[in-house]
């Protein structure tokens, strides 16, 4: 019983918010429903209610006309406002409006970046024609109320800092003593700002130590006085009164100041993050069991510099661009589009650019390890890894080599320092036939074994010799050996030669090497000498 007594108490509440709901709204639309003057149309608007706009933007507004003619008619709608810098826009085509009925007219206000800021009105009006009979009937108009809404008007003017109005009378009180008074107490106020905010700043985004610390303040300070003058000026041009254009020129010229001065900070912030994250990560590589060392560590260091000013200078030159009235959707849309021919133009530009990121981000060799590229013998030293390129030089610091990234990553790369810096090496010596070439080999093996940098211990192959050929005047043994040092393995040939030599010496075994005798055919002694030479060879 109770449940259908609620139910009941509940349906009729229902029906007397709907009715209370349709009522006011019935209620509302009569009491907008405003009649056009000279024409028996009626403007369902409220009256009351302002169009609302911002400086350098446009609304759409939607109303309805009632048609309280005994026919159909129709219209042709003309606007227009009586602020030079709003723009009003309506449908040109003729409107047909129905006897007893609403229609929907739409209208775009538009205001221009520099529309100055008040009240004012949209005039829309009427040329009406019977809808049978072309004739003309009558015109009407109707007013919108319209108010402009600006950044670049204030109501600043005649006050002193701005804020206080100057009730002085005389010469006091006239607004070129307010706009002195103001400017010289907001440039005191500017310049206290500064003289706080700078040192604060360079002590956060710099080291006490860093001697660029001192460098980073001289420029901020040249900086931030040329942005203290700016906001002071066009603040005073605001109490002036001056014309918005000018105010927006001080504007621009402020903030593209601004943008500027916080590039740099920012630049130093990002760069201290990145050195203070690298310095930590790179004193706890052993707490993580990781095999990369504090060096490997670091030299995540570029890479991410490299990302960082790419990232600054993007963001840098599309708020400048902004502060300056470009379009940046379209300067988008056509950067995607110039892109496109860069990329299909400058495809060996992009590849090594892309390259040196890679090089960067995988790391397969840092600063001072010997590498080897693709299938040349050569082997070098990494001096210098940059995004278009790497420096490498040679063993005898002589020549330096430019590589680029593209095709250091499109090889097989070698890096023996990372392999083991033992490498193997082979040295060749020539004997006389005749000599004992057991006694040859024994004496190479023993003088490779005495130097220190051989490894001898049993981990890798010990010294081993072979007869290799027969030449033409000489017997050809080689020996290979491993060394422990591969930068030092020319020098550590040398050492073993001279220690060869001095062992044949001592066993009486001869290094063959080749003569030459050359005689003189106009000489009658050599001449025959040479003819002796050769029946003896006979």
């Amino acid at each position: 019983m109770y449940r259908g007594k609620g139910k009941l108490f509940f349906s009729l509440f229902a029906v007397c918010m709907l009715l209370t709901v349709a009522g006011a709204a019935y209620s509302d639309d009569s009491e907008a429903a405003t009649d056009m003057s000279g024409t028996s149309l009626n403007v369902i608007y409220d009256a009351n209610k302002s169009i609302e706009l911002n400086a350098s933007s446009s609304t759409t507004l939607s109303f309805f006309v009632y048609n309280g003619y005994a026919e159909n008619v129709v219209a042709y709608v003309a606007a227009n406002s009586n602020n030079d810098s709003t723009k009003v826009n309506t449908s040109t085509a003729p409107i047909e409006l129905v006897k007893g009925e609403n229609t929907s007219i739409k209208m775009t206000v538009t205001a221009d970046r520099y529309a100055h800021q008040g009240n004012y009105s949209v005039t829309l009006s009427f040329k009406i024609y019977k809808g049978s009979d072309p004739a003309f009937l009558e015109q009407g108009t109707y007013d919108f109320p319209l108010h402009v809404m600006s950044n670049l008007s204030s109501d600043k003017y005649n006050k002193f800092l701005g804020f206080f109005d100057n009730t002085y009378t005389g010469v006091m009180g006239n607004i070129w003593f307010t706009a002195a008074v103001s400017f010289l107490g907001l440039l005191a106020i500017g310049y206290a700002v500064m003289f706080v905010a700078v040192p604060v700043c360079s002590r956060i985004v710099m080291k006490k130590d860093d001697p660029q610390r001192k460098t980073l303040k001289k420029l901020l300070y040249r900086l931030c006085q040329v942005i203290v003058w700016l906001w002071v000026i066009g603040q005073v041009f605001r109490i002036l009164g001056a014309d918005e254009e000018l105010i927006d020129l001080i504007n621009r010229l402020f903030y593209l100041a601004y943008v500027v001065v916080g590039i740099i900070v920012g630049w130093q912030l990002y760069k201290l993050i990145v050195d203070t994250l690298i310095s930590k990560a790179a004193s706890r590589v052993g707490d993580y069991n990781l095999n990369d060392t504090e060096a490997d560590i670091e030299s995540f260091r570029p890479l991410f510099l490299y990302i960082g000013e790419i990232i600054l200078a993007i963001v840098g030159t599309m708020l400048i661009m902004s502060l300056l009235g470009f379009n940046l959707a379209a300067i988008i849309t056509s950067a995607g589009l110039v892109s496109l021919g860069i990329s299909m133009g400058a495809q060996d530009v992009l590849k090594q650019f892309f390259s040196g990121l890679e090089i960067l981000a995988t790391r397969p060799f840092k600063k001072g390890d010997l590498i080897a590229v693709g299938a040349d013998a050569m082997v070098y030293r990494v001096r210098r890894v940059n995004v278009m390129n790497t420096i490498l030089e040679n063993w005898d610091n002589t020549d330096v080599f430019v590589m680029p990234n593209s095709l250091i990553t499109t090889n097989k790369i070698r890096n023996i320092t990372r392999e083991t810096l033992i490498s193997k090496v082979y040295l060749t010596v020539d004997i006389a036939y005749g000599s004992d070439v057991n006694l040859a080999r024994k004496l190479m093996q023993e003088a490779a074994t005495e130097n220190p940098h051989v490894i001898s211990d049993g981990s890798v192959k010990r010294p081993y010799t072979r007869l290799e050929a027969f030449e033409d005047s000489n017997l050809l043994i080689k020996m290979g050996f491993y060394v422990d040092e591969y930068g030092s393995q020319w020098a550590i040939c040398g050492q073993i030669r001279q220690g060869i030599i001095a062992k044949f010496a001592a066993n009486g075994i001869s290094i063959d090497y080749q003569q030459i005798v050359i005689h003189d055919a106009k000489n009658p002694e050599t001449r025959e000498g040479a003819a002796k030479t050769a029946d003896d060879s006979e």
